[in-house]
């Protein structure tokens, strides 16, 4: 039996990028319109939903808080024709608004789960504005990661926090700056945030600037 010529013609992108400074305070609903309108304005053959108020298909990996930067963030969208990829890439980059970065586009397989399925875990670097010695960090860690249970409340809902913080560690930049580095578990029913891991630890949000630097598939 063949395939819908259509149907074969479709193809999946997958675009690693960065949100910078600009985007620094666009929350993930508002991310997902900036990429509808971006994908418009490429003028490229987008597969769009059926319906009164048609939208480009595209998955996001991980919601990404408030106020947080990224080095990696990873989306997939679906194009109704193939393109070769260093146009898309070129087509992207120019629609895209600042604080905004296209690092990479990829062509993958359209049978593919999501990209929220397939999330295992993320890592982020801390920067405080006003760093704390070394050592006041580390004991501050070390305490964190010999608790068995850490009750947190979100939504009205309480869950353990401890089981989702993978590793942590106190870093040095380059630049010889003290951060905190911090790996979280990133599943569907089970994702940690480092706002919660800091006010834990006893920083303000007011304190510090989180930036994800990795996003980690399955």
């Amino acid at each position: 039996m063949s395939l819908n010529p259509q149907v074969a013609a479709v193809t999946r992108i997958r675009v690693r990028y960065a949100k910078g400074n600009a985007l620094r305070f666009i929350g993930h609903l508002d991310l997902q319109r900036l990429w509808e309108r971006l994908l418009r304005r490429s003028k490229l053959p987008v597969r769009y939903s059926q319906g009164f108020h048609p939208r480009a298909r595209l998955n996001l990996a991980s919601a990404l808080p408030l106020g947080f930067i990224s080095d990696e963030e990873l989306l997939d969208f679906w194009l109704d024709s193939p393109c070769p990829l260093t146009e898309i890439q070129a087509r992207l980059a120019e629609a895209a608004p600042p604080g905004l970065k296209i690092h990479t586009v990829q062509q993958i397989d359209p049978k593919e789960t999501a990209l929220q399925v397939q999330m295992k875990a993320s890592e982020f670097t801390v920067s405080f504005y006003d760093p704390p010695a070394a050592t006041e960090l580390e004991q501050k860690i070390a305490w964190l990661l010999t608790q068995e249970v850490i009750n947190k409340t979100r939504r009205k809902k309480t869950y353990n926090l401890r089981p989702l913080v993978l590793d942590m560690q106190v870093i040095n930049t380059l630049a010889g700056e003290r951060e905190l580095w911090m790996r979280l578990l990133a599943e569907p029913a089970a994702t940690g945030r480092p706002d919660d891991i800091l006010e834990e630890l006893g920083f303000p949000n007011t304190a510090y600037l989180v930036r994800r630097t990795r996003v980690i598939l399955g």
